[in-house]
C-alpha cells in the first residue's frame, strides 16, 4: 500500500534579519533564511520522512533558487512550484531587539505583487499540481494564502472541488488582521468551510470568529470534524464533532524566538495523523516540534525527531510534565 502523500499550498519567502539584533535603522549587516507558513509545514513533514509535496509560485530570481535549494535539502517534492519571470519572490525582515521582557520580534513583510500572490486556479488544474492533488491523502493550507490576492482567494475557495471528497483538508486559521485590513474576510470563511481539520490559537479565533467555542464552530461549519485550539504556552486541545476532547499541556521550553512555532506544531500534529496515531500522541508530537523551533532563531525546527524518538514522544506518560527543552537538552533523546 503506498504511503500517504501530504501536500501543502502556500507561499515561501526569504527572510532577512539584522545581525547582532540591531534595530533596522542601525543595521549594516544581515543574515538570511527561508520561511512561510505552508513551506515551514511542508519542509518539517518531509524532514520527518513523510512523502510531502508543496504547491506554490516563486520568482525566477536568486531568492527563488535559495528556497528551492532549502526544499530539496529537506526532501520536499517541488514539481508543482511554478517560476515567474515577471514577479519577484516575496521577502520579509525579522527585527528582533532586546527588551526588558526578553527579545521582542517584529515582522516586516514585502509580499505585495509577489509571485506567490499570483496563485491561480489554472495552476491547480495544470498537470504537475493536478497529478499531486489526485494522489493527495491530505492537503494543508492557511488563512494567509486566502489573503494574498483575489486569485489566491479563488484558489482556496475551490480546493474541495479540486481534491474531491476523500482528501482530508486541514486549515491553519493564521488570522492576520493587517492582511485583512479594510477587506471582506469572506474568503477566509469560505476556506474554513471546506476544512475537515482547523488549527487556531485562542487569540486569533476570538479575533476572527468572536468566540472560542468548538460547538459553535461545528454548527457554523458543518464539514468540520476536528478543531485544534492552542492556548499560548499552556496547552493544546483537540475537539471532535462528537463532543470528545483531548488536552495535552505544552512542554517547558527555554524560548529563544517564537516565530514559526505554530507551523511546527501543525506539522507535528499532521505527522501524527499520517502515522495513524491518536489525538493525544499527535498533540505531543505537535508540542515537540514547536519546542524544537522555539529554541532557535529560525522559522523551522532545529532538528526533527527520528522515528524511534517519535515513538518515545507519542508514548510519553507522566514524564511528559517533567520534560524541559533547551538547546543543550532534548529530553526524548535521553529518554
Amino acid at each position: 500500500m503506498p504511503s500517504p502523500l501530504l501536500v501543502t499550498l502556500g507561499e515561501a519567502m526569504v527572510v532577512l534579519y539584522p545581525e547582532a539584533h540591531r534595530p533596522l535603522a542601525e543595521a549594516t549587516a544581515f543574515g538570511s533564511d527561508v520561511g512561510g507558513a505552508e513551506f515551514n509545514v511542508a519542509t518539517s513533514l518531509a524532514r520527518l520522512g513523510l512523502p510531502t509535496a508543496w504547491i506554490s509560485r516563486l520568482g525566477a530570481d536568486g531568492f527563488g533558487e535559495r528556497i528551492l535549494r532549502v526544499a530539496a535539502d529537506a526532501g520536499l517534492d517541488t514539481r508543482a512550484v511554478e517560476l515567474d519571470e515577471q514577479r519577484p519572490t516575496g521577502l520579509y525582515v525579522k527585527e528582533s531587539t532586546p527588551g526588558a521582557d526578553g527579545v521582542a520580534t517584529r515582522m516586516h513583510y514585502y509580499r505585495r505583487d509577489s509571485a506567490a500572490s499570483a496563485l491561480g486556479l489554472e495552476q491547480l488544474h495544470a498537470a504537475p499540481a493536478a497529478a499531486l492533488l489526485r494522489r493527495a491523502s491530505h492537503l494543508h493550507t492557511s488563512g494567509i494564502t486566502a489573503a494574498l490576492s483575489p486569485s489566491a482567494a479563488e484558489v482556496t475557495a475551490g480546493l474541495r472541488e479540486v481534491v474531491g471528497p476523500e482528501t482530508l483538508i486541514s486549515v491553519d486559521l493564521n488570522f492576520r488582521p493587517r492582511l485583512w485590513h479594510d477587506r471582506d474576510t469572506a474568503p477566509l470563511d469560505a476556506l474554513v468551510a471546506q476544512a475537515d481539520l482547523l488549527f487556531a490559537g485562542h487569540d486569533e479565533a476570538q479575533a476572527h470568529f468572536g468566540h472560542t467555542e468548538p460547538a459553535r464552530l461545528f454548527a457554523a461549519y458543518p464539514h468540520l470534524d476536528a478543531v485544534v485550539l492552542k492556548e499560548d504556552a499552556h496547552r493544546a486541545s483537540v475537539h471532535r464533532r462528537d463532543g470528545h476532547a483531548t488536552h495535552v499541556p505544552c512542554l517547558t521550553v527555554e524560548v529563544v524566538e517564537p516565530v514559526g512555532a505554530g507551523d511546527a506544531f501543525a506539522a507535528g500534529f499532521l505527522a501524527g495523523l499520517a502515522e495513524g496515531r491518536d489525538d493525544a500522541a499527535s498533540l505531543r508530537l505537535g508540542h515537540a516540534l514547536a519546542a524544537l523551533t522555539l529554541i532557535g532563531h529560525g522559522d523551522r525546527p532545529l532538528t526533527v525527531p527520528t522515528a524511534a524518538e517519535r515513538e518515545t514522544i507519542a508514548a510519553a506518560g507522566d514524564e511528559w510534565a517533567g520534560w524541559r527543552v533547551h538547546p543543550g537538552e532534548i529530553p526524548w533523546r535521553s529518554a
